[in-house]
């Protein structure tokens, strides 16, 4: 009788530098991009006042009631690609979508990270997991939205360098390497948290904040539970994998939920001591994290 268990054989090998790569390849390669077209265009002879048409007049949209019929000029196809996507964003509805369903990715990923017996890395099948199937479904409107706001910006670098844009970079293309190479990675999922920041601007858009003190409390409360709920996170993987370097050997046994805990009476400089971090990364991470929250706090 054969006792061997293939999913210990599958991991004897990790591959979590390969779903962190396509993260950061992402990230550098756009910036990479962004950064020599602006090169480009400050050493390209420009005239330098605004955009004006083939015989001089304004560039301006065809919806501009103060501009005359012989002020209207044709526009190039991505002007008019970037018209309908400021569009789209200024409507609200694809933000509100965005947050809702940012939240049902996070919802996926407590539910995937409370298990007690979690893994960072699985060698389960994508066909097989109908909860990461729901996920790609997500992650592919969270890429299409991305690009819809990176051709609306005005200032492409500027979003790139959006902390909702790092979200996309750290959870969207690990999902495809993840069916790539047939496994799943419990990564970096719950940056979706900090997409809960959005919420105040989606509660004044429906009129449902309406003073300025009741947005202000809006936004510490959400503020302070993405953090928490983002900290909670990083903590329970790197303490669930244990540090590269000691071949993940010093690794513990704790659920997300556990983290979330952790995280809480550590902010409050309560320290029982219940529950703590052994890893070289958890330990260094909340040494920073505990600094950064007392200053936010008194």
């Amino acid at each position: 009788m054969n006792n061997t268990d293939p999913t210990v054989d599958c991991l004897d090998e990790r591959y979590w530098s390969y779903f962190l790569a396509s993260s950061l390849i992402t990230f550098f390669s756009g910036l990479i991009l962004i950064l020599s077209f602006r090169l480009a265009s400050h050493f390209c002879t420009c005239n330098g006042g605004p955009k004006r048409g083939p015989e001089g007049a304004p560039m301006v949209r065809p919806g501009d009631t103060e501009a005359s019929a012989s002020d209207i000029v044709k526009v190039d196809m991505m002007t008019r690609l970037k018209w309908h996507c400021e569009e789209l964003i200024s409507g609200q509805t694809l933000v509100s979508l965005s947050c809702a369903l940012s939240t049902g990715s996070l919802i996926i990923y407590l539910i995937d990270a409370s298990q007690p017996d979690t893994q960072e890395e699985t060698c389960k099948n994508w066909n097989d997991t109908p909860s990461q199937q729901v996920d790609l479904a997500f992650n592919l409107f969270f890429m299409a939205f991305f690009i819809i706001r990176f051709i609306a910006s005005n200032d492409k670098l500027a979003c790139w360098m959006d902390i909702h844009a790092f979200v996309d970079y750290f959870t969207i293309p690990p999902i495809f390497v993840g069916i790539y190479l047939n496994r799943q990675w419990l990564g970096l999922r719950f940056l979706r948290a900090l997409r809960l920041m959005a919420f105040p601007d989606i509660l004044q858009y429906l009129s449902l904040l309406r003073t300025s003190n009741a947005i202000r409390l809006a936004q510490i409360c959400t503020i302070f539970l993405s953090v928490w709920l983002a900290a909670a996170g990083f903590v329970h993987l790197v303490e669930i994998s244990g540090d590269p370097w000691n071949g993940f050997e010093n690794s513990q046994n704790l659920t997300y939920w556990e983290c979330v805990y952790f995280i809480v009476v550590t902010m409050s400089t309560v320290g029982y001591g219940d529950i703590y971090c052994i890893t070289t990364i958890g330990r260094g991470f909340i040494v920073c994290f505990v600094l950064v929250a007392l200053v936010c706090i008194y």
